[in-house]
This record gives structure tokens, C-alpha cells and sequence, in this order.
């Protein structure tokens, strides 16, 4: 027999301290006494902008068909980079997983009241585009508990550190015609070391058909591109990229002060299976960077699917047609049976 309730959405504060909240879509049909698999889902935004909120066209299968399948979706904050810093994300994935496999709390409570409890050996863990940093925290780290069983990777960032793209001066603003650039902005955003702690920055909207960040925080992830100084902000080192830049990409990595390498997130032999979806003409965020997770997982010989989306651009927009790639419903129909199938086994 099974119980089939209505779309829930709740909120919950996993992180007191940091102010961190989740949205859960609890799922829409389940067996009575069920124990549900949880999908995990991390927003883009380069790492420093974005919400748990943001809900674009190739990623609306999380909300409208995994609820349905029996699944518990977990839409999370995480501390965005500046004044943040990319060792904040990474406590921010340990801190919700083990929110998510503590009976005790105020989602796990509630859903028990609907006959549910949460099957924390089963979570999928998902990142688009700068979220790909926080799953492939969980993904690759063997502190982040409960491990995750598979991992989700959307035309992700954080395959490769070491392309000219990221080291050297990259106009990102000729690719992202549908997003405001403001750099003054972004210089006063600089100047102020990123202001406040942020952990939710939405786009939104705008008169004339683009969209921007609430707080103009993507303008100053744009801004770090244009100088060649992201890496700068992700690995809290000033002049790094201009030292890397002065180097062919083959002795780059040596130049990675120590105490920072592991924020590399090197996969590791406990990496979690892997579905990687990227466009082959991304210019935001290029396909390298999810061919070069691709090669390090079958190098350590670990399960890898790749779905590299032909005239693909960043989030599947179709290069020539400026709408969705005419492809998009099989893309998710595959990755939504991955899914399925690694949290029923």
C-alpha cells in the first residue's frame, strides 16, 4: 500500500550559526513507513552569487519529476565566496550532511509525522555550474558522512584549475549576454572584500530581458575572470593567478601553496560514482573542465557516464538557437534513470 501526499515545500535551518537554510520538496508518493533517498542539489552563481532558489530550465527535473520517483530534494545554502572562502564551502557540505542524517532535527521530525524517514545511505549529491564545488566536496572527501552514492555533475566548475581561462585575463562577459555586467559594482564589491557574509544572492529579472544578481555579485565573479585574479579569491592567495599565469599549465599545480592544495579537491579512490552533462560549445564554463573529471576518474578507475550535449552552451542553451537544445528531454530522461538507479541499489 502505498501514501501519496501533495507537493511539500519546506524550509529548515541546518546552520544556526551561518544563518544556512534548506528547502526540501518532500516526495509526492512513498510507501507507508517509507525510507526515502535524498538528492542533494547545490546552485550555481561562479561560487560567489546565486540561491538555492535559482531554478533554471535544465535543472526544473529536480523539483517536478524526482519528488515523484520517491525522492526527498534538498535544495542548500552554502557561504558564497568573498569574504567566504572556498574552505567555508567545504564545512558548509560537512555541516548539512550531517544535518541530514541526524534523526533529531526539525526536518527529520517532521518527516516522520508523514510516515518518512530518511535513507542516509542513499543521497545523491548535485552541483550546476559553481555549485559542482560543494558536491564534488562531498563526492571526493572521505570526512563528508554520510558518503553520498552518486554524484551529479551540471556543466560544473572544478575539474581543471589550471586553463588559461582561469589564469589569465578571460572576458566571460562576451558569453553571458543575458546577464547584467556592472563593474563598478564589482569594484566597490572588491574594495569592500565582498562586504557581508552572503549565503543567498538570487537572479532576478530585469527591465530588457536580462537577468541579474540581486546584490551584483556574479558581476564581481566576471570582474576576478576579466583580471585573471579568480584563483586569487578561491584559494585566498593574492597574486596567485599572475604567478601561475607566467607558467606553462604543466607546472602550474606546483605553485599551489601547500597549506591550499587541498582545496584542489583532487578526485580520490572513494570518489562516488559519477554522471557528468556539459555542452560542447560552454564558453562560461568549458567542457574541459568536466573532461578533465572524466579522465581522472577513469584513471583511478571509477564509474564516470559523460552526456556532452552537442551545441551545448553554458545551462543547454542551443548556440544557434538561443532556446533549449532540442535534446534537453533526453538528457534528463537519462540522467533521471541514473539517478533512480543508484538509489535503488
Amino acid at each position: 500500500m502505498s501514501a501519496v501526499i501533495k507537493g511539500i515545500y519546506n524550509t529548515f535551518l541546518f546552520d544556526s550559526e551561518h544563518g544556512l537554510q534548506l528547502d526540501a520538496i518532500y516526495p509526492t508518493s512513498h510507501p507507508q513507513d517509507a525510507r526515502v533517498p535524498v538528492f542533494v542539489h547545490y546552485h550555481g552563481g561562479g561560487m560567489a552569487a546565486g540561491s538555492r532558489r535559482d531554478m533554471f530550465f535544465a535543472q526544473e527535473w529536480m523539483r517536478d519529476i524526482l519528488p515523484s520517483k520517491g525522492f526527498l530534494v534538498i535544495f542548500a545554502d552554502y557561504r558564497l565566496l568573498y569574504p567566504s572562502t572556498a574552505d567555508d564551502i567545504i564545512t558548509d557540505v560537512h555541516t548539512l550532511f550531517s544535518y541530514i542524517s541526524d534523526p533529531n532535527t526539525e526536518l527529520a521530525q517532521s518527516l516522520a509525522s508523514l510516515g518518512i524517514t530518511i535513507d542516509a545511505s542513499h543521497i545523491v549529491v548535485n552541483g550546476a555550474s559553481g555549485g559542482n564545488y560543494a558536491a564534488k566536496a562531498a563526492a571526493t572527501l572521505p570526512t563528508v558522512i554520510p558518503r553520498p552514492i552518486a554524484w551529479v555533475d551540471l556543466w560544473g566548475q572544478g575539474g581543471n584549475w589550471f586553463s588559461d581561462s582561469l589564469v589569465k585575463p578571460y572576458d566571460i562577459t562576451k558569453y553571458t549576454v543575458g546577464l547584467l555586467y556592472d563593474e563598478a559594482r564589482a569594484i566597490q564589491l572588491e574594495e569592500a572584500g565582498g562586504g557581508e557574509v552572503v549565503t543567498d544572492d538570487p537572479f532576478v529579472p530585469l527591465e530588457g530581458g536580462k537577468r541579474s544578481d540581486k546584490l551584483g555579485r556574479f558581476s564581481m565573479v566576471a570582474y576576478w575572470l576579466r583580471q585573471g585574479t579568480f584563483l586569487d579569491h578561491l584559494f585566498s592567495a593574492p597574486g596567485l593567478g599572475a604567478k601561475l599565469a607566467a607558467v606553462e599549465p604543466q607546472h602550474r599545480p606546483s605553485l599551489i601553496p601547500p597549506e591550499r592544495v587541498h582545496l584542489l579537491l583532487p578526485i580520490t579512490p572513494i570518489t562516488c560514482p559519477a554522471y557528468l552533462i556539459h555542452g560542447t560549445t560552454d564558453k562560461m564554463c568549458p567542457i574541459s573542465e568536466s573532461k578533465a573529471i572524466e579522465r581522472d576518474m577513469k584513471q583511478l578507475g571509477l564509474e564516470v557516464v559523460v552526456d556532452w550535449v552537442e551545441n551545448g552552451e553554458h545551462g543547454l542553451w542551443d548556440t544557434d538557437t538561443r532556446k533549449p537544445v532540442a535534446t534537453l528531454g533526453e538528457t534528463i530522461e537519462k540522467v533521471v534513470a541514473w539517478v533512480e538507479e543508484k538509489a535503488r541499489a
